[in-house]
């Protein structure tokens, strides 16, 4: 009799187990919501700080001899809209953040932009070091805060 008692009491609780979470809310507090969506956007601007990361390497790295203007040309733009690309998905995260990510790469912008049109490769991807330092610097501080 006792092994029947245990299966019975064993059944009860199932059921009883079955029956509670048949009757449970599914809803989730506003509370998680936020955590989870505030996480979706870290996870966003995360992934967008690592092609910003792997951008701007490929143009420290660019080698003058094999690097054409227009290719220097073409990774700024990139790096750009990946800035843009950034800036949409921080908003729920910290425009602090943000915003000093922006600043650091507006800085490479304006320093290409600022190189007269005969500049050759050469000079651009030197007078490019400092300020890809920076922006590189700001995105690996970011990833660290962000916890990437």
């Amino acid at each position: 009799m006792g092994k029947q008692r245990r299966i019975v009491a064993v059944l009860a609780c199932a059921t009883a187990l079955a029956v509670a979470s048949g009757c449970s809310d599914d809803k989730e507090s506003p509370e998680v919501a936020a955590s989870k969506s505030a996480s979706a956007a870290a996870n966003a601007a995360c992934a967008d700080l690592d092609k910003l990361k792997t951008d701007v390497d490929k143009l420290k790295t660019a080698d003058p001899a094999d690097t054409s203007k227009d290719e220097v040309k073409a990774a700024v733009d990139t790096i750009a809209t990946d800035l843009s690309n950034l800036a949409g998905n921080t908003g729920d995260v910290s425009s602090a953040l943000s915003s000093a990510v922006k600043t650091a790469g507006d800085a490479v912008k304006s320093v290409f932009d600022s190189l007269s049109g005969d500049s050759t490769v050469n000079q651009t991807v030197d007078a490019l070091k400092k300020p890809l330092e920076a922006l590189s610097s700001t995105v690996s501080a970011t990833r660290t805060t962000l916890k990437c």
